[in-house]
């Protein structure tokens, strides 16, 4: 039995309803939409990735599972920190621009003196990959919040179930406790410290 058939066959258990009211199709269905609707919401450490790409006339295609940034750098230089369109374009922004960098739609967008062929490192959040043959990370690190998250779809799919709305508050819940407990622990393990800016006088 694959992954994916055992989990339909989880939902179906829950649900009280057998292969011939809900056939995997319909269930797998639902399994996707939930994969779909938790990789916009969940920011946890097992959807965080690393990848490299060149920058070519300024910019650079973001890889098409991406969800959202949390750091970039040249590679062999320096990070990068984000700013919005309107202010990395502004003029003022000319002698700080190859600091930064801004995204527009699906690229990241880099300052006029960097060079085509510098290779830029971003971090960042990726989709949930789908289950299949074997367990994703999502079914094997969370799977109350994806089994509970799959019924609150199924709740929606003309199925009268008075847990329904139970489950979807739930699913809220954890969402939020996943989402903290990854704020925290990206800064266990080492001291939080501040950067002391020197005084100048005048």
């Amino acid at each position: 039995m694959t992954a994916i058939g055992d989990f339909c066959n989880t939902i179906r258990a829950w649900l009280g309803l057998g292969e011939d009211v809900y056939p995997d199709e319909v269930v797998t269905s639902w399994v996707r939409m939930s994969e779909s609707l938790l990789s916009g919401v969940l920011h946890v450490k097992d959807m965080v990735q690393i990848d490299t790409g060149v920058i070519v006339e300024e910019r650079y295609l973001l890889p098409s599972d991406w969800r959202g940034m949390e750091f970039v750098r040249i590679v062999g230089g320096k990070p990068l920190r984000y700013v919005p369109k309107d202010n990395f374009y502004d003029p003022d922004m000319t002698d700080d621009q190859d600091n930064c960098y801004t995204l527009s739609g699906n690229y990241i967008m880099v300052g006029p003196n960097t060079a085509d062929g510098t290779t830029v490192e971003i971090t960042y959040y990726q989709d949930i990959p789908p289950l299949g043959n074997d367990p994703n990370w999502l079914i094997t690190r969370h799977p109350t919040l994806f089994t509970l998250h799959v019924l609150s779809i199924a709740s929606m799919y003309s199925i009268e179930d008075e847990r329904g709305t139970n489950w979807g508050s739930q699913v809220v819940s954890m969402i939020g406790a996943a989402n903290n407990e990854h704020l925290t622990t990206k800064a266990s393990g080492s001291l939080l410290t501040r950067r002391h800016m020197k005084k100048g006088f005048g």
